[in-house]
């Protein structure tokens, strides 16, 4: 009977033992629930940032494209006009060029008649 009591006592004493096992592994899995549930928050917050990101990228590549085609068309532009005003440059100088000579002209014609003028009179 002394061993029954003895094995019995033995049985209890590691019951015990298994059940603060039991209870301090409960409470373990409890934490890495616990703790799962918070990276897969943050896992879904990450995912939702990079989504957020990723468009915000799509976004900042799409302005870039507008942009930089904007700048080309502003550029060819630009050089058109740059172009036309040489032309209209040499235009003018060519209209001072004839106005010039337009003058020199007039100016001689007008000397000529003042010349003759003054012949006229003096008949």
């Amino acid at each position: 009977m002394e061993k029954f009591k003895e094995k019995l006592a033995s049985l209890r004493s590691e019951l015990d033992t298994a059940t603060k096992r039991a209870d301090t592994l409960k409470i373990k899995v409890e934490q890495l629930e616990t703790e799962h549930d918070q990276k897969d928050n943050e896992l879904g917050a990450l995912q939702t940032r990079v989504k957020e990101l990723e468009e915000s990228l799509e976004k900042a590549e799409n302005n870039l494209k507008q942009t930089t085609t904007d700048y080309r068309e502003a550029d060819l532009r630009a050089e058109q006009l740059g172009k036309k005003a040489v032309k209209v440059q040499q235009e003018i100088e060519a209209w001072n060029k004839k106005n010039a000579e337009l003058e020199a002209k007039y100016k001689a014609a007008k000397e000529e008649m003042d010349e003759l003028e003054g012949q006229m009179d003096g008949v």
